[in-house]
């Protein structure tokens, strides 16, 4: 089992630290000097990182892989934290989390994954179906430690029982978003959101990281009911809980929920999650975007309609009243985020569907755009105004998971990643600046692998790949490092594999460094690659054992 040596390699003398922190300085000249080791294979995993840079001092970086996927190949596992069983990284795996551990040396990655309420092993809450994996990792070598299921036990609230179907994307919230330090009101635990993306019924989670009852998840019905892509919690919005959220249908809504923090009750109830009024976003006088003319304008007013007396009722239902009462259908509405620097901005992105216009392989015009709200009132919104910054002619496809990021410089950029399906067409990594309205590409599926426009892909793996679950990773790794993920879509059963029942499909972790994104000109960014040196150095002691 490999995860021995990750164990052994974290406990090193200092003599042998002292070995690697001379080594790392040397082939930091190295990095800098060429793109050669822009992709490099991580410590604890037999593959080389899915997406490839494609900018200027971009680094991708396997963290963790699930096999090489065929009856004779390598089984991948990792130790169990706690001990056990080994642990695997189960396929489809998509919104994510992550926050700094006790020992200033590691820390912790939440990762969704994506299964049906049917698919794959039982796991620690009791069913098969989605959980949640947390991956504990050096935040230097990027060497997994050890890894567990986030979610122990399940909060018996009224329609909240698992098993839990295909939790989508994930927020895990600021601190500030569930407490206000000033009025002493909410929760310090930390919070971690995640819906079913399952159609009309799909449930939303709060599941409880920190404290005596981390492990917990409890069922949001005040939430409403849909298939949910994310909520995103304001990270600062005083005594009331704000959270937009995403219903990733066709067509589906934008959904904002108001609470107010506690000091009573449990997390959830502290947090404000359990007392609110759910709103639907309303751009008067357009009930459906346009593939065409969008909303009809690049900016508008919104309005928001209170849709509380069916929050808590069947999604069906919930369905019927916000067609009722106007909400806005959009084409798709996918991942979203706020902004760092005005907590007011929230970014959402519609994937609508592929523009085969784009790479001339067809006639079919697909619309995928980004946007912007900014709320008229934090304390008290009731509306707001809504702009179009991307209109879906630009190079992009199908835009599905995103996050913002605040530069050195004081201004938001956006990482926005494709999910394109099954075509001919690599999946692209890209930022966006709204400053500039400049989207400009940072990486790509490996061709190789996953094929493109021309290319066929190599078994086990197929043209249908997406990276998914992008994080601003710098209070973890440092400033410029994003985690993101693979979601592979093969099916393992297909190719052979042992495990197939437990893995799924395909899948990767990957830590990624992009200095565009926070404003770090490209030939300073070396001092940052130290870890990715360490790894390389890592993984080379231990291939010489």
């Amino acid at each position: 089992m490999m995860q021995s040596k990750n164990n052994r390699q974290h406990k090193g003398a200092p003599h042998g630290q002292a070995m690697i922190g001379a080594a790392v300085a040397g082939m930091i000249a190295m990095l800098s000097a060429s793109q050669g080791l822009a992709q490099v294979q991580g410590p604890s995993t037999l593959q080389t990182p899915y997406v490839l840079p494609v900018a200027p001092g971009v680094v991708t970086l396997s963290v963790a892989s699930n096999g090489n996927s065929s009856a004779n190949a390598p089984d991948e596992t990792f130790a169990r934290t706690g001990g056990g069983a080994p642990y695997r990284l189960v396929g489809i795996p998509d919104g994510m989390g992550a926050y700094n551990n006790a020992d200033g040396q590691t820390f912790t990655l939440l990762v969704n994954h994506e299964l049906g309420a049917t698919v794959g092993i039982p796991r620690a809450h009791g069913t098969a179906g989605s959980f949640v994996s947390k991956w504990i990792i050096d935040k230097n070598t990027k060497a997994v430690i050890s890894a567990s299921d986030l979610i122990t036990n399940v909060a018996p609230v009224a329609g909240g029982a698992a098993p839990f179907g295909r939790f989508c994307s994930a927020d895990l919230a600021a601190p500030g978003a569930y407490f206000n330090a000033s009025t002493s009101t909410g929760t310090q635990e930390r919070i971690y959101l995640h819906g079913e993306e399952i159609g009309a019924e799909g449930r939303n989670f709060g599941t409880v990281v920190s404290g005596p009852n981390a492990g917990t998840t409890h069922f949001l019905p005040a939430m409403g009911k849909f298939s949910w892509e994310n909520s995103v919690a304001a990270p600062l919005s005083g005594n009331k809980t704000v959270v937009w959220s995403y219903d990733d249908s066709t067509p589906g809504e934008v959904y904002l929920y108001v609470g107010d923090k506690q000091n009573t009750g449990n997390e959830i109830d502290r947090a404000g999650l359990n007392n609110g009024k759910t709103f639907g976003l309303v751009v008067p006088g357009v009930p459906t975007e346009s593939r065409t003319t969008g909303i009809g304008g690049t900016s508008t007013a919104f309005t928001l309609t209170d849709l509380s007396t069916s929050q808590t009722g069947t999604g069906a239902a919930f369905q019927t009243a916000s067609s009722a009462a106007g909400v806005t259908q959009f084409l798709r509405p996918e991942d979203g985020h706020w902004d760092p620097s005005n907590p007011a901005v929230n970014y959402f992105v519609t994937t609508d569907r592929f523009d085969s216009t784009k790479n001339g392989t067809g006639t079919q015009v697909g619309r995928s755009r980004l946007w912007r709200t900014t709320l008229n009132d934090m304390n008290n919104p009731t509306g707001g105004n809504i702009e179009m910054l991307m209109d879906g002619t630009e190079a992009h496809q199908m835009l599905d998971n995103m996050t913002t990021v605040l530069g050195v410089d004081g201004q938001t950029r956006l990482l926005l990643q494709e999910d394109p399906g099954g075509v001919s067409h690599s999946a692209r990594i890209w930022l966006y600046d709204p400053q500039t309205d400049a989207l400009s590409e940072m990486a790509k599926f490996d061709a190789a692998r996953f094929g493109d426009v021309g290319i066929d892909a190599v078994a086990p793996f197929n043209q249908d790949e997406e990276s998914s679950g992008i994080i601003d990773a710098r209070d973890t790794l440092g400033l410029g490092w994003f985690m993101v993920n693979v979601q592979s879509h093969y099916q393992q059963s297909l190719v052979g594999s042992p495990h197939a029942a437990e893995l799924v499909e395909g899948g990767q972790l990957i830590a990624m460094y992009i200095p565009q994104a926070v404003g770090v000109p490209e030939p300073t960014a070396a001092a940052a690659l130290a870890g990715v040196a360490g790894a390389a150095l890592l993984r080379r002691r231990r291939n010489l054992k």
